[in-house]
């Protein structure tokens, strides 16, 4: 159980929202953030824009590091999705999260956006 409020009015115990938050926090965090594990985070900004990797390389990575990072979201069935978008004075990835559970069928996600 994650206790994510002060005042302990918030509480997830069920492993479908933890593996939600557990990749809200990976892609809300970039490296060197978290102490003892510096690799910890996509910094994707820095990923993106340094790199300009295809979409199949950025589905690739984001999916190593939840593999590597997300112990409740490896849990269930997680599909990445990346598009980009080339523009003529700014490019946008849009990423797509799905999380399945394959025992209740019921299916979370998430789009990100990188400009």
């Amino acid at each position: 159980m994650i206790d994510l409020a002060l005042d302990n009015r918030i509480l997830l115990n069920n492993d479908f929202d933890l593996a939600i938050q557990e990749i809200d926090m990976l892609f809300n965090t970039t490296n060197t953030e978290l102490l003892g594990d510096t690799n910890y985070g996509l910094s994707l900004e820095s990923f993106l824009w340094t790199l300009t990797p295809t979409t199949t390389e950025l589905d690739k990575y984001i999916n190593e590091k939840i593999q590597q990072y997300c112990v409740f979201a490896n849990k269930f069935n997680v599909s990445v999705q990346s598009q980009y978008y080339q523009g003529s004075y700014r490019s946008i990835y849009v990423i797509y999260i799905s999380i399945t559970d394959p025992t209740t069928g019921v299916t979370a996600k998430r789009k990100y956006h990188y400009k």
